[in-house]
């Protein structure tokens, strides 16, 4: 009488009070058939009752089971407990990862009779990980561009905590202030600005902590010698949408100074130092004519000084910068204060090219406006730069395709514009057929050599106006544009196929082209891309299952 109580309890306690998922699964000679799964799996997976009695083969696609049967014949044959990692579709259709625990019960004879798996969602770590390795290898990809551009800038740049301490500096920060950086590291900055001033340099600081950055005039005092006018800027250092710390951004005006007062001193000897700068330098009085343009302006923008001089205001800027020009202009002498910004200008032979414009007013003794000075260089090749840094970040960097990141980013504007237009999403999923086959028998530089072959025939897809994309490994997703139905869907697929039918011949060896390709449309505009992304994952494998030989194509 006493046992069955107990019984019940555990019975409620396997099915109810445990939050991982428990699978209890009957070893027979020819299959592997679930006995027992409790509420948790029926709460977090597509599973039920229905599966009780049933081998994987019967419950799960052939790939999911052969990956069961694979996991749980590892437990079988070591006789004692082993860890694996996996993933599943929640009921709501979406991906989540989980980590398993197998483990054998044997009988009183020493025969396994069943095997018990405890199953723990992993989803968080497991995206944390993947998040933290594909940041790993943005960062390793693009580290060395983005340290040239820090080291190789003109200005000197510290890096700054959020609480103003020095923690970094380039070589002309360390050039200006004539010290190594690891001297100042732990320093509050304002110890390198000159005493008089900081004061003020505080007050710059926590106006830059509120969001104002403002190009602001300080003195930085060097280790020896005299102090040291600067054009200075705090910018934030934002990771993932929060602040983390500032860029101290410090232009070394000495030249620029010493320009000016040359020129109110005398215009002959403001030319003779001008004409030696190589950055363009431009004078412009209060009606905004031209007073005087150095004569690199030849060499750097391709106009001569002379033609310059006589010439509409801003007679080379792109329309779009025009207005920005002119206001940033209007404030420096509302303000008096410099200005700083970047701008589209009109070379002759190389069409419009990027610049950055500082500019500074400058009075008379009686306080009125004079004449603005105006330092133009070009940075056609830092903005290259940073087309080319954004460019890596989303698309794979073996085949140039775009990757996974871009995708994510292309399905949230994708939603967004659904909600717009009540527009439908069409994909296609699609993955080479024993590509471990190929990477055995050839070696992994040879499949990397594969797979740069078979994106160069997806790639052709834009054509058609389809995006094509890496997911990773030998998985390939083609986003088809302007498909809303599923005979479109049909046809678009037999396009892919017909792009990619043919064997590929890869470094004198000649390779079969197989793959199985599953293709879904949105069910309606309010249907998420992850559920329309498994239901093309879906009828990717039931193509691969199917009795076709070559290049098998599914719709769900």
């Amino acid at each position: 009488m006493g046992s069955r109580p107990e019984r019940l309890a555990l019975e409620r306690v396997l099915l109810e009070g445990i939050e991982e998922m428990v699978f209890i699964v009957r070893v027979e000679p020819e299959a592997c058939v679930y006995e027992f799964i409790n509420e948790a799996v029926k709460a977090n997976t597509q599973m039920d009752d229905s599966a009780l009695g049933k081998s994987f083969r019967e419950v799960h696609e052939p790939k999911i089971a052969q990956q069961l049967i694979h996991f749980y014949e590892l437990a079988l044959a070591g006789g004692e407990s082993i860890f694996y990692e996996d993933s599943y579709y929640a009921p709501d259709g979406e991906l989540r990862y989980s980590k398993s625990r197998l483990t054998p019960m044997l009988d009183g004879s020493g025969r396994c009779s069943h095997i018990v798996s405890v199953v723990n969602d992993v989803t968080e770590e497991k995206l944390a990980k993947l998040a933290r390795e594909e940041a790993l290898t943005r960062l390793e990809e693009s580290n060395a561009k983005y340290r040239s551009l820090f080291e190789s800038n003109g200005d000197a740049v510290f890096t700054l905590t959020l609480s103003g301490q020095v923690n970094g500096g380039n070589r002309m920060a360390r050039a200006l202030v004539k010290r190594p950086i690891s001297e100042l590291a732990g320093r509050d900055f304002c110890g390198l600005v000159e005493e008089n001033e900081r004061v003020k340099s505080k007050e710059i600081f926590e106006e830059a902590a509120f969001g104002l950055y403002k190009d602001h005039r300080l003195s930085l005092q060097p280790k020896d010698g005299e102090a040291i006018g600067c054009l200075v800027k705090f910018i934030p250092i934002s990771v993932r949408g929060e602040v983390t710390g500032y860029y101290l951004m410090a232009k070394n005006m000495t030249e620029l100074d010493l320009l000016v007062s040359k020129y109110l001193e005398s215009e002959k000897n403001f030319r003779v130092m001008a004409e030696n700068v190589y950055d363009v330098v431009v004078l412009m009085n209060k009606q905004k004519e031209y007073l005087y343009v150095s004569p690199s302006s030849q060499k750097i923008f391709g106009i001569a000084s002379e033609e310059a001089v006589g010439r509409e205001p801003f007679f080379n800027v792109h329309s779009d910068d025009l207005e920005l020009v002119d206001r940033q202009f209007q404030e420096a002498v509302q303000k008096a204060g410099p200005y700083s910004l970047q701008l589209r200008l009109d070379h002759p032979g190389r069409g419009w090219i990027w610049a950055e414009m500082n500019g500074t007013p400058v009075y008379d003794e009686k306080g009125e406006f004079s004449h603005m000075v105006m330092i133009v260089r070009d940075i056609s090749v830092q903005k290259k730069y940073e087309a080319q840094l954004e460019y890596y970040a989303f698309h794979d960097s073996l085949t140039g395709l775009p990757n996974r990141r871009y995708f994510q980013e292309y399905s949230q504007r994708k939603l967004e514009a659904q909600e717009r237009t009540d527009g439908r999403v069409a994909l296609a999923l699609l993955d080479l057929d024993d590509f471990k086959g190929i990477n055995d028998k050839y070696g992994h530089d040879f499949g990397d050599m594969v797979l740069q072959e078979f994106a160069k025939r997806l790639a052709k897809l834009d054509e058609e106006g389809y995006i094509p994309v890496r997911m990773g490994g030998d998985e390939f997703l083609v986003v088809l544009e302007g498909v809303t139905t599923d005979a479109a869907a049909h046809a678009a697929a037999g396009k892919i196929r017909s792009a990619l039918s043919s064997g590929l011949v890869v470094d004198g060896i000649s390779v079969p082209a197989n793959f199985s390709l599953g293709a879904a449309v949105a069910s309606s505009a309010e249907e998420s891309i992850s559920s329309i992304l498994r239901r093309a994952d879906e009828a990717m494998y039931k193509a691969k299952g199917s009795a076709a030989n070559e290049n098998k194509v599914l719709q769900p």
